[in-house]
């Protein structure tokens, strides 16, 4: 019986000192794709998706050709209760998009981050073109392009985008997509933060804080682990 409780022992500090579990949020644009005719309005929604992580915000910088869109506005969702950053970049073909959490409530789940509307030109060059994240996946330091970052340990936890790929048409306006419903925030929405700050001050030159993941799965393990010793310590009593 002594051997298996030091086993028991054993096992639980063997699973806390696994890895921990990479959290792997996600940007997109709805609809992604489709036909987008001249002389036309298109409007377009930026999806967070947070993948479990509790977020302090979210910034998405996107790059469009500015020889095919005029980029005429930004409708914030309601994720965030704050959106310090937003902007149109006309001459660079650059929209940003910063939306920040309450300092006492996190966003985490899905929703939409802003609309995005856009016309396309009336002289705009036909074929197919992007509007694409300015996302770079191999340097989680860098803080002048998308990211997402998480609650306490002020990590940049995005690990994938989805661009538009669109073709640009001459048809009717009334043949091509436009943005979808906004899916229904999963989660906090958060309330109006009186410390307004910035997502590059949430984030160190290494693209971390001070802190560490903590894994569901992980408390989970040692909850069960701490549940079968405690059944063991009634038996030898």
């Amino acid at each position: 019986m002594i051997k298996s409780i030091a086993l028991l022992f054993v096992l639980s500090f063997w699973l806390l000192a696994l890895p921990a579990e990479a959290l792997a949020a996600t940007l997109s644009l709805s609809p992604s794709s489709g036909t987008l005719n001249r002389g036309c309005p298109v409007s377009l929604d930026v999806i967070v998706d947070t993948q479990g992580a509790q977020t302090d915000g979210t910034d998405a910088i996107l790059v469009y050709d500015a020889t095919r869109f005029t980029a005429s506005s930004i409708t914030p969702g309601t994720i965030y209760p704050d959106f310090p950053g937003n902007n149109i970049n006309e001459t660079s073909g650059k929209i940003t998009i910063s939306g920040l959490a309450s300092v006492s409530t996190p966003f985490t789940g899905k929703g939409a981050l802003a609309k995005i509307n856009l016309t396309v030109k009336d002289e705009a060059p036909t074929g197919s073109t992007k509007i694409q994240f300015d996302f770079d996946p191999n340097d989680k330091g860098k803080t002048t392009d998308s990211n997402i970052v998480e609650r306490t340990t002020v990590a940049d936890v995005l690990n994938a985008v989805t661009d538009g790929n669109y073709i640009i048409g001459t048809g009717a306006c009334g043949s091509q997509p436009v943005a979808t419903t906004a899916p229904k925030p999963i989660g906090g929405e958060g309330t109006p933060s009186g410390q307004p700050k910035t997502i590059d001050d949430l984030v160190d030159k290494d693209g971390k804080g001070p802190g560490t993941p903590q894994l569901t799965y992980t408390i989970a393990i040692i909850g069960s682990v701490l549940t079968v010793l405690g059944i063991l310590g009634l038996a030898l009593l």
